[in-house]
C-alpha cells in the first residue's frame, strides 16, 4: 500500500485550524485528522511531540491522508520530518494567517472549546502566540490567508496547493 500524505496545519488560536482541518481531511479517502495540541497540552515535553509525529506517520504509512492540526512552530518540524522520511511520506506544512483582531474576536466568540485549550481564550496568550508566528517568518509559500474567507474556501485552496506541491517541506 502506498503511504498517504501528511499535512501539518498550524497557526495561532482563532485562525481556523480546528474548523478547517477536517474540511481538508474529508476531501480525501481514507483520511484522519489528529489534534496535535492535545499531545502537547497534556504533557508539555518534546518527547510528547515526538509521539505526535510518530502517530501522524503511522496513519500516513497506513495509506491515510493525515492532517495534524495544532500550534506547530517551524522548530518543531524536524520531529515530523524524521518520523515521515523513512516511510517515503510526503510532508506538507500550512500556516493559517488572520489579522490579530480577527483571531481575538473568533477566540472570544467560541461557544465551546476542548478542555485542553481553555487557556487560549486569554487575550494576552493569543496575542503572544500570534506574534510568535509572525516573528518566525514562515516562507510565504506555506502561508494561507484565513481571515476573510470561509473555512470551505480555505480548505479548497489548501487542497489545491497540496496538489501543486506548494506546501511540501
Amino acid at each position: 500500500m502506498a503511504p498517504g500524505t501528511v499535512l501539518l496545519l498550524t497557526g495561532s488560536p482563532g485562525c481556523g485550524k480546528t474548523t478547517i482541518a477536517p474540511l481538508v481531511a474529508d476531501r480525501h479517502d481514507p483520511s484522519a485528522c489528529l489534534d496535535l495540541d492535545w499531545f502537547f497540552a497534556k504533557l508539555r515535553r518534546r518527547v510528547v511531540l515526538h509521539a505526535a509525529a510518530e502517530a501522524v506517520a503511522i496513519f500516513a504509512e497506513g495509506g491515510y491522508f493525515t492532517v495534524g492540526e495544532g500550534i506547530l512552530y517551524p522548530f518543531m518540524l524536524d520531529l515530523f520530518a524524521a518520523a515521515c522520511a523513512p516511510h517515503g511520506i510526503a510532508l506538507n506544512y500550512a500556516l493559517l494567517r488572520a489579522p490579530i483582531d480577527v483571531v481575538q474576536q473568533r477566540v472570544q466568540d467560541r461557544r465551546s472549546e476542548p478542555i485542553h485549550v481553555a487557556a487560549l481564550a486569554d487575550a494576552g496568550v493569543v496575542d503572544d502566540l500570534w506574534a510568535q508566528f509572525e516573528a518566525y517568518g514562515v516562507d510565504e509559500r506555506h502561508q494561507v490567508e484565513s481571515g476573510t474567507r470561509s473555512p470551505g474556501e480555505v480548505a479548497v485552496e489548501i487542497d489545491a496547493r497540496l496538489g501543486t506541491g506548494d506546501l511540501r517541506l
